[in-house]
This record gives structure tokens, sequence and C-alpha cells, in this order.
């Protein structure tokens, strides 16, 4: 699949940014494979020798768990951002950034907030302990649903029960 986005994105005229999002985790003969596209060469060596450019206004992003099968030439040649999630930095940056989006009156926004450091950490803890999980869910994406339902849910006339609607969401 990735040739065939290379090689796609790479036959288009224009010089206009092109981002190929992998999202998933590394294979160690795959990632290997890579290092050629992420160093000075640029060019992904395919086994029947087929060599795909990667154009310099096109770029990768790897978005993975963890680099176990990444080998120190991988690490080197790739720019990492590790995202923690200790203490909720994402889902409490994502919050943050919904909130300040939202066109709601400023105690609105700011009773958000209080909701937002009040409920979620326990509630989340609840769910690691005791809740029998069928399918698994990073915080993030638990409060990425739980931004939704509010955004669709709240009118301005259940502002003044903010908290129960908050609690339901």
């Amino acid at each position: 699949i990735i040739s065939k986005v290379m090689r796609e994105l790479g036959q288009i005229p224009d010089t206009h940014p092109k981002w190929i999002m992998l999202d998933g985790d590394l294979d160690a003969n795959w990632i290997e494979s890579m290092n050629s596209v992420m160093d000075d060469n640029r060019l992904l060596t395919l086994p029947s020798n087929e060599r795909i450019p990667l154009k310099v206004h096109m770029k990768m992003i790897f978005e993975i768990r963890d680099l176990n099968y990444a080998t120190p030439a991988t690490a080197t040649r790739a720019g990492i951002v590790c995202m923690s999630d200790v203490e909720g930095v994402q889902w409490r940056s994502y919050c943050t950034s919904w909130i300040n989006k939202q066109e709601y009156p400023e105690e609105v926004k700011d009773q958000l907030r209080k909701m937002f450091e009040k409920y979620p950490p326990d509630a989340l803890l609840w769910i690691l302990k005791n809740a029998k999980i069928l399918v698994p869910m990073v915080d993030i994406a638990m409060l990425m649903v739980t931004c939704s339902l509010l955004q669709d849910l709240l009118t301005p006339e259940k502002f003044e029960v903010l908290e129960y609607w908050f609690i339901f969401c």
C-alpha cells in the first residue's frame, strides 16, 4: 500500500505539501526497509528493485506505540516526539483545546474546565479497575467522545444544568 501511495503522490505534478501518515505497530523488517526513505536518498526500494522517490514536498509521519523494533539507525533518521500520557497529559491538552474552540460564554467554559479536572481522572481509574474492557481504548479516545457528545448535546438552555449533561456524556 505504501508503495502505491508514494507512487501516486509522486506523479501529481504540483509541489503542494503531501503528507503520508502511517499508524500502527512497527514490524522489524518493514521499518528497516524505510530507512532509505528517511535518509538523504529519500528512496523506497521495493523487492523488485523498483525505486520510488519521496519528493521534497512529500513528508511521512509514523504514529507508533513504541520503538521496540526500531534500530538505532531508524531512530536517528526520524524526528521523534514522545507523547506521554502520564497524568493524562494527552487528554487534558485535547480537552483544553476543545473548550477554547467552543463558542460558549466564558462562565460555561470555566465550569467545563473545572468538570474536566473533577470527573475524568476518577472515572478513567474506575473504568481501568472495575470495568470489563471488550474493546480497549486509550484515555484520550474516551475523552474525545465525551467532548463530541457535549458539543452535540449542549445548548444554551442546558447551561443551567451543565454538570448533569457533563456527567451524562
